[in-house]
């Protein structure tokens, strides 16, 4: 089986500070101390993830209850407004409240998940605030025909922003405070590539505890290779180094015995995940080294959906549109500025691969000196000496990419998804890729998870990386991650402009 994360891991020892800073020599390896504090927290972190859906129901309504009564009391409210009754408080906060508890659930905001993520404690605690407060005033207004205030909701509102918010982040920042100490079943290998990754940056809330596994002389190598021990003291080595998280190798699951030695560590609360899917989870990508063509049948790709699709087209227009609209007084400035650059062309258009291998002509504001290319495509770079100071600043602050909103609008984009290539360059990594074309069952956006998880791409093993995450857009895609995306690239717009 392939080394998941990267080749070069193999020649990789673990360092010291992958590792923990307190060490004392155990059985079947290293034992590792935490300090009374970090041991609270750790403690802490795990109660609140643990915490059942109804404890964070029951402090969501009573937070926006007291909300209500904080607005009420400190700004009062008259009988009527422009002739029409106010609510009586208690309906006030069964309405809002039983509004914003059945938004939450349908956003998924109790899931156990919703707290790994800090981006996505953010996202859905604003979905939900804003469809809860629009069902919650049409119920008010259209079936009760009546008002409510709306500096007191305005209060409860903020309140619950600013506390609920800050409480989840809290947890978030207890549960990943202490790094969850890691143990890897069954490969050297695998365990390498991790200690690879973290030096890439990846798997940071993770200690790296070491490895198991069957055979005689890594387990006779003991710590000098961070062997812990034997596949069959899994539990022990699990309880000696305080270990939370596994992972499983293929080769190793697929042993009958495994499982015998795992059932204890999950009944002791242990998190246990086979490589695919905390590769996966932890990195958001695919292994595309790992990939088969049955993948794509069991993968339960979301991307397609009809449903999906009509509502994201619908999306796309709106936005499109808006974006045009709000725009178009900033398009005569930057044409003004290339003209005076180097007099060229303002537009930049090109053939581009889009949904089901169609080709479109994609549009551009004109970054790139006239003869960048003279017919032959030419892999782009960062600091590329091609483009034009003004071309510059304009793929720094992503302006160059307004035209495309036409391309959304005409339905050959959307706002959303793998960035479209053009055809000699597919047809080049398609031959050098496996399963290169298979980012074209979705519509190419302005922006993706790829633009924003990976470098500026320049060569075929930098497609293959933007690929990975490509291909987990296309498993995971829905409205939560779009706007995860959506975000961040503004950020990215912000961060460029500044």
């Amino acid at each position: 089986m392939s080394v998941p994360l990267t080749a070069q891991a193999e020649a990789t020892s673990l360092t010291q500070g992958s590792v923990g800073p307190s060490q004392v020599a155990g059985h079947a390896g290293v034992r590792y101390a935490r300090s009374p504090m970090a041991d609270l927290l750790a403690r802490t972190g795990q109660l609140l993830l643990q915490m059942p859906a109804s404890t964070w129901m029951l402090a969501d309504a009573l937070l926006l209850a007291a909300g209500l009564q904080v607005g009420y009391s400190l700004i009062g409210v008259s009988p009527t407004y422009g002739g029409v009754a106010h609510i009586a408080n208690w309906q006030a906060y069964a309405v809002f409240v039983g509004a914003f508890l059945l938004a939450s659930l349908v956003f998924g905001l109790y899931e156990r998940e919703t707290l790994w993520s800090r981006s996505r404690i953010v996202i859905r605690i604003l979905l939900t605030t804003a469809v809860a407060v629009i069902v919650a005033y049409a119920l008010i207004y259209v079936v009760m025909y009546s008002n409510a205030s709306r500096r007191a909701v305005g209060c409860a509102i903020a309140c619950y922003l600013v506390v609920g918010t800050a409480i989840r982040l809290g947890a978030w920042w207890m549960i990943h405070k202490v790094r969850r100490p890691l143990l890897v079943v069954g490969s050297k290998a695998l365990f390498d590539s991790f200690v690879a990754a973290q030096q890439r940056g990846f798997l940071s809330e993770y200690r790296l505890a070491g490895y198991t596994s069957d055979r005689a002389e890594e387990i006779r190598a003991g710590l000098a290779r961070r062997c812990l021990g034997a596949n069959s003291a899994i539990d022990r080595i699990r309880a000696e180094n305080h270990v939370t998280d596994m992972v499983v190798t293929a080769e190793a699951a697929r042993k009958p015995e495994v499982m015998n030695w795992i059932v204890p560590c999950l009944q002791a609360g242990c998190r246990v995940t086979n490589e695919a899917t905390f590769y996966e989870k932890a990195t958001g990508q695919i292994l595309v080294d790992e990939l088969t063509p049955h993948w794509f049948l069991f993968a339960d790709l979301t991307a397609g959906g009809e449903e999906r699709v009509s509502i994201k087209r619908t999306i796309d227009l709106l936005v499109s549109l808006a974006g045009l609209c709000l725009t178009l007084p900033l398009w005569p400035i930057i044409a003004v500025l290339i003209k005076i650059g180097d007099g060229g062309p303002i537009f930049y258009s090109q053939d581009r691969v889009g949904l089901k291998d169609r080709v479109f002509r994609l549009y551009k504001f004109r970054t790139m000196r006239t003869d960048a290319e003279n017919g032959a495509s030419v892999w782009s770079s960062p600091n590329d000496p091609r483009v034009t100071p003004v071309g510059r600043f304009l793929r720094k602050t992503r302006l160059d990419e307004l035209p495309q909103l036409f391309n959304i609008l005409m339905g050959q984009m959307s706002l959303v998804g793998p960035r479209p290539e053009r055809p000699d360059i597919v047809r080049e990594l398609g031959k050098e890729i496996p399963f290169y074309n298979e980012r074209h069952l979705v519509k190419p956006g302005l922006t993706g998870w790829a633009q924003i998880s990976y470098k500026y791409g320049s060569s075929i093993e930098d497609a293959k990386r933007k690929l990975q995450f490509d291909l987990y857009y296309l498993k995971n895609a829905c409205f939560e991650l779009d706007m995860v995306i959506l975000f961040r690239t503004v950020g990215t717009f912000l961060h460029g402009g500044c």
